[in-house]
């Protein structure tokens, strides 16, 4: 990945959406009931015929057509400039397809396999082994878990059953929201990690959760006079036919950044909400714990080539090392996936405006890590190394890493080397700690370890530049 590269969001909205649904059904519209004059031009909480506050004579007992959902639709997203201070500048269509076409699209893309360096990361936290493509993973739980997504103008809503299309309303809410992101606040970030991009799509996807939230509190409050629909939609009724591991670290702008958003929303109302978009969280850190955002940025972590006997580093096409941060949030679904932080941990958050939460003391304390990646012919291999604010911190990651290897069934064969001897992360693996610092080697054979690197002994073998104490906020 090109550093400075700047990614444009496709957003996605997966399983665990609102559960009121709009049906799409094929009676005629009925006149609306307009309770306030036009204005002579657009302004902020009227859009196409409809104020924020305006009922409508629409039932949604027996369902709702397309042209109700146009209905439906204006008021909506009037409501939504009332709640965000910002005004629809475009329109946004609004089309629903089934599922079944949803994957079709998706699976038609080409995507075709992952690259090596893309399966490296994904092994080394022990989500997607050998035995599964990362490509075909995804696919799949997108496939599953997708509710809809923006792009350009448009939104696109998957509706589970073809001869019975439902959206749930908070999901639509939710999807105008980045349409009005996109025409104000902009959907793109420079980031070079995934640990990057994840911190910049809490804010993408936080602000639209929270904005989600905030709606269907004033439906369900009675503030607002909300349209009810018969019928449920949505991924929550399906069993788990994809990878959870995944979909847990997947999930992490979603669980994660309408807390992160909130917080920043008490800090300095919408302003400082806004100013997340232009100065996004520099790692998931600092979304799991807004207090160090901006200032508490992660530590530069500088791993020093040591490979020999045929072992190269991958390299970008710009001639920089291929690597990657694992980050505070995917070292948790590394943890969680394993077992070694219970599994009801994660929705053990209670009295916010979202029942997931990535903070665990296991994974708390981290500073900074890199992974780079490692080829010899067929074979592939990675180096981790991780900082943490402590020694103490850095010993509890390490034994619970090394639970993590237990759990997948490697044996110890002395001096931090452990070995799983067959399934889908079959592996050499050792683990050094020296300080605040932890060093992870794999390579395909416990003979091939010292060949990909060679972990020295006596002094700390970290390179750490701490930069938290200087007040860097990244742009």
């Amino acid at each position: 990945m090109r550093r400075g590269l700047l990614v444009f969001a496709l957003v996605l909205v997966l399983v665990l959406a609102g559960c009121s649904a709009l049906d799409f059904g094929d009676d005629t519209v009925t006149e609306p009931d307009s309770n306030r004059p036009d204005p002579a031009s657009d302004r902020l909480g009227w859009e196409d015929g409809y104020w924020w506050n305006d009922s409508v004579a629409v039932d949604g007992s027996d369902g709702l057509t397309q042209a109700e959902v146009e209905v439906v639709k204006a008021r909506m997203m009037a409501r939504i400039e009332h709640l965000r201070g910002y005004e629809f500048t475009r329109d946004v269509s609004v089309r629903v397809i089934s599922r079944e076409t949803y994957r079709d699209q998706r699976g038609g893309g080409g995507s075709g396999e992952a690259a090596p360096w893309r399966e490296q990361f994904w092994e080394a936290l022990f989500v997607v082994g050998e035995d599964t493509g990362v490509q075909a993973a995804f696919d799949r739980l997108y496939g599953s878990t997708v509710l809809g997504y923006y792009t350009s103008d448009k939104i696109v809503l998957v509706s589970d059953d073809p001869n019975d299309l439902r959206v749930s309303r908070a999901t639509l809410a939710h999807e105008l929201e980045h349409a009005l992101q996109d025409q104000h606040l902009g959907l793109g970030y420079r980031t070079d990690t995934r640990d990057g991009r994840l911190a910049a799509q809490a804010v993408i996807e936080g602000d639209a959760n929270y904005v989600e939230a905030r709606y269907e509190e004033a439906c369900k409050s009675g503030e607002w006079s909300c349209i009810t629909v018969a019928g449920q939609s949505g991924g929550g009724s399906r069993s788990a036919d994809y990878n959870v591991g995944l979909s847990v670290a997947t999930f992490v702008p979603y669980g994660e950044g309408p807390v992160f958003v909130s917080e920043l929303y008490e800090r300095g109302g919408w302003d400082a909400v806004d100013g997340a978009f232009e100065n996004h969280p520099a790692s998931t850190e600092q979304v799991i714990h807004s207090a160090k955002y901006p200032d508490e940025t992660p530590v530069a972590v500088s791993i020093p080539d040591r490979a020999t006997g045929g072992w190269e580093r991958l390299e970008t096409e710009d001639g920089e090392d291929r690597a990657e941060t694992v980050g505070e949030a995917n070292v948790y679904t590394m943890l969680w996936y394993a077992r070694v932080v219970p599994r009801e941990h994660l929705t053990s958050r209670n009295g916010s405006v979202s029942r997931y939460t990535y903070d665990h003391p296991l994974s708390t304390g981290w500073a900074g890590d890199r992974l780079v990646f490692y080829e010899n012919g067929d074979q592939q291999a990675y180096v981790w190394q991780s900082t943490w604010d402590s020694e103490a911190d850095a010993t509890e990651f390490r034994q619970a890493y090394e639970d993590v290897l237990a759990a997948n069934d490697a044996t110890a064969r002395g001096n931090g080397v452990y070995a799983i001897e067959s399934g889908a992360f079959e592996d050499a693996f050792r683990v050094v700690q020296r300080g605040d610092t932890v060093v992870v080697v794999n390579a395909p054979t416990v003979d091939a370890l010292d060949a990909v690197h060679r972990v020295r002994s006596g002094s700390n073998t970290s390179v750490r530049q701490d930069v938290r104490s200087a007040g860097l906020a990244t742009a």
